[in-house]
């Protein structure tokens, strides 16, 4: 880092310069990849500095982004990279396309793909899905009805001999019909849910689902490790993984229904763990990205229409910067 690009000592960087700032490095390491147009370049650049005495800090304050975002995403992108045919030889990006180096950008970029790849497969699969925020009731022809909460997708099968919903991502409740000669079976990647007539709720996150038990009796039985299935009662919570079952436990009946209210519910919850919740309800990502914030911890109470309104108590109650790269990222730091 040269002298003129370190930190003066400013704290507060206004939004609007950061964002200005990330352009202008996006812009100066670009000009580092065509030296013929460095001079140029490099003086506007001085000028700009020169312009304000908050420019400095400001693109101080970009550079140390840059540098933690730097190595996770140029990994993502080259993986990325491996999966698509390169362009022809002669083709060439606009300048402005270039853009897309900012770290943060590139961060978005990635993130999104593997999103959007998740979603189409999802879309073509399921029968009823959710976008990001949105819940909806769902009353089958059995009697039996469910609510899917945020960023959900499931197929339903219902025959003369069993009655099947298979899910493939987010969260759902379930109030299951009684009927003791079509057994109702819930399908995840992780394993499968048998039930008879009962209410629970699974949440899928990746390769665990989050299985929590309300009235009646299930049964949880793992994708491909061969055991007995594990028997849950009302008030108990396991966590389904293709490995097996992990060891019931009593759960927060409460904060497992917020979501059905409209609530998110934190109880001294790690700040990662928040960001990776507030992301559920929001087009966009939050991400964290300094790994000194890792022991922060976060209480309260916050709407599921409302995501953002979090992460303004967030940098007003907690030493965290929150910068919006754009309306689709944000940075905590």
């Amino acid at each position: 880092m040269t002298p003129q690009d370190r930190d003066d000592g400013h704290d507060d960087v206004p939004q609007a310069l950061l964002e200005e700032a990330a352009v202008w490095h996006a812009r100066m390491r670009d000009t580092a990849l065509r030296p013929g147009t460095a001079s140029d370049a490099r003086a506007d650049f001085e000028r700009w500095l020169a312009a304000d005495p908050r420019h400095r800090p400001a693109y101080a304050e970009t550079r140390r982004l840059w540098d933690r975002l730097a190595v996770p995403v140029e990994a993502l992108l080259r993986d990325q990279a491996r999966a698509v045919p390169k362009r022809p030889p002669r083709w060439r990006r606009p300048a402005m396309s270039r853009l897309a180096g900012l770290a943060a950008g590139l961060v978005l970029l990635a993130i999104a793909g593997l999103a959007f790849q998740d979603d189409i497969v999802s879309g073509l699969l399921s029968d009823y899905a959710t976008a990001a925020g949105q819940q909806s009731p769902l009353d089958l022809a059995d009697g039996s009805h469910l609510r899917l909460n945020t960023d959900t997708a499931v197929a339903v099968d219902l025959n003369p001999d069993r009655r099947r919903v298979r899910m493939f991502k987010g969260q759902a409740w379930f109030d299951v019909a009684m009927d003791a000669g079509r057994p109702f079976v819930v399908e995840t990647a992780m394993g499968t849910v048998g039930v008879v007539g009962t209410r629970f709720d699974i949440r899928v996150d990746d390769d665990v689902a989050v299985v929590s038990l309300f009235e009646g009796q299930i049964a949880l039985t793992p994708a491909s490790a061969p055991a007995t299935p594990v028997t849950l009662s009302p008030g108990e919570q396991a966590r389904l993984t293709t490995r097996g079952v992990a060891r019931p436990v009593r759960f927060d009946r409460t904060q497992v229904t917020a979501w059905q209210r409209g609530q998110l519910v934190f109880y001294d919850t790690p700040l990662a763990d928040v960001a990776a919740e507030l992301n559920r309800y929001r087009n966009g990502h939050i991400v964290v990205v300094d790994g000194d914030l890792d022991g922060l911890k976060i209480s309260g109470v916050f709407r599921t229409d409302d995501p953002d309104a979090a992460l303004t108590v967030i940098a007003d109650t907690l030493p965290v910067r929150v910068t919006r790269l754009t309306d689709y990222l944000v940075l905590l730091h």
